[in-house]
């Protein structure tokens, strides 16, 4: 079976109810990373568009195989996310990683989240949509 790094900004990171070690036990933290992007607060998860700017948006990097890439594609399919090839910063190396990125036609209404932690953002965060928390929340 094959191997794929996948890069996570949002509530599939560590700290967050959706983790991807709860989510997806079977995936494998590799590391704390960085990709350049803008990382916008679109409601009840975030979004990071990637030809925007030359910030950085804080994620880390799973390694996931065929199965959980799947699975991560249909979960993200359902909030209108698509997957990209993206280069990461893992400290001074750089690899190509899957990232998923909203669909803008989907999302007009989106706050940029200038720090590009969306973990440290959404501790912050109180306009939260309908009845989410950041507890039921996904991304």
């Amino acid at each position: 079976m094959n191997k794929h790094l996948v890069f996570v900004y949002g509530t599939l990171r560590r700290g967050s109810a959706g983790a991807m070690s709860t989510t997806f036990p079977n995936s494998e933290f590799i590391a704390d990373a960085k990709v350049s992007g803008s990382l916008y607060d679109l409601g009840a998860y975030p979004g990071v568009l990637l030809n925007e700017s030359n910030s950085l948006v804080i994620g880390e990097v799973y390694e996931v195989d065929d199965e959980i890439l799947t699975e991560l594609d249909d979960y993200e399919a359902s909030s209108h996310y698509c997957r990209k090839q993206v280069e990461i910063s893992l400290g001074t190396h750089r690899r190509m990683c899957w990232i998923y990125e909203p669909n803008p036609e989907f999302y007009s209404h989106r706050t940029l989240i200038t720090s590009g932690d969306w973990i440290e953002y959404a501790k912050t965060k109180t306009d939260w949509p309908g009845d989410t928390s950041p507890d039921e929340t996904q991304s």
